[in-house]
């Protein structure tokens, strides 16, 4: 990590890659990242090869060596500032955060950014890639529409340890419903 928050990536291309594109190259060696978010690190000259800006369909060649800045995902997983989390815990291992109601909790195909997922990583790079890259950390997500309590993994250890006890059901829930005026009754 650089003062910045930033990651720095290099890496050599090896014979066998030659051909490769530069975007599908750059997308098996960081799976924590979307394609979009490889693309446009691409686009905005955050990847060189041998030091100078190269296109998304550059093909490698042997011995060229592969650069890439990735910047911190902001919660809205857009480069812009990052919205604070309401944390009511963190340690070493595990992160708690008070989700609000309208916010996703990790990317799908109608919500690719603005997730909790983005400003967790934005909080605390080092989950990325813990449980798996397209959800760094979720142990549990709570619904779009739906606020409260959510936990997260920091390591790999926390979240093979808490999704166990999610399945074996040794950890319990609970939810609390507000309705505004009187539901209609339904016929049984």
């Amino acid at each position: 990590m650089s003062e910045t928050g930033s990651r720095h990536f290099r890496a050599t291309v090896i014979a066998a890659e030659t051909g490769t594109r530069l975007d599908q190259w750059l997308t098996a060696r960081l799976p924590e990242l979307s394609r979009t978010r490889i693309r446009k690190l691409i686009d905005q000259g955050m990847a060189t090869v041998d030091g100078r800006a190269a296109k998304a369909a550059h093909r490698l060649r042997a011995g060229e060596a592969v650069a890439a800045e990735i910047p911190p995902l902001s919660a809205r997983g857009d480069g812009g500032r990052a919205d604070p989390l309401r944390i009511v815990f963190e340690d070493e291992h595990v992160l708690v955060v008070d989700k609000d109601a309208g916010m996703v909790t990790h990317p799908g195909a109608g919500q690719p950014t603005g997730t909790l997922a983005a400003a967790a990583l934005a909080h605390a790079p080092g989950m990325a890639g813990v449980g798996g890259p397209r959800r760094p950390g979720i142990v549990h997500r709570l619904d779009k529409g739906t606020s409260g309590l959510i936990v997260l993994a920091k390591t790999q250890r926390a979240y093979d340890a808490l999704t166990a006890q999610l399945a074996r059901r040794s950890v319990t829930r609970r939810y609390l419903c507000l309705v505004h005026g009187v539901p209609e009754r339904r016929p049984a």
